[in-house]
């Protein structure tokens, strides 16, 4: 009885410790999918939102698919456009590579059927709305 008590107690300061350091700033805290099996998915835009914080509906019928084995696809209507993907060192952000031209989208939520993706070069961790970002689901 006494080592369930111990076991409890330790599992749940593993919750707690665990669950305080996200990687990103919008969660999840803990998740059981690694970072590249919750990123390779079909994804659609659901919504923008501008860097004063206007939320714009997306009106295309686009997708963009990651693949676990780097590979990514944009199709929007006729166009379809293929490439790379990977994450940086500390897998904060996507970079993103079509016809040599590389692309980097810092990661601000990452969940099984939500993404939300920031151009780098306007990424502001300290500003509520980061500078403006995308707001990407699940097409599954």
């Amino acid at each position: 009885m006494k080592t369930i008590k111990i076991l409890s107690l330790t599992l749940l300061a593993m919750t707690f410790v665990l669950g305080s350091c996200s990687k990103y700033e919008e969660g999840p805290a803990l998740s059981l999918r690694t970072k590249k099996a919750r990123v390779a998915n079909t994804w659609e835009t659901d919504y923008y939102v501008s860097e004063d914080g206007t939320q714009t509906q997306d009106q295309g019928d686009g997708t963009i698919e990651y693949t676990k084995d780097g590979k990514v696809s944009y199709n929007y209507g006729s166009i379809s456009v293929s490439g790379t993907w990977e994450f940086n060192d500390d897998k904060t952000e996507i970079e993103t590579t079509i016809e040599n031209s590389t692309s980097s989208s810092t990661i601000i939520k990452l969940k099984n059927d939500e993404m939300w993706l920031a151009d780098s070069e306007d990424y502001n961790a300290s500003a509520d709305n980061y500078g403006g970002y995308t707001v990407l689901v699940s097409a599954d």
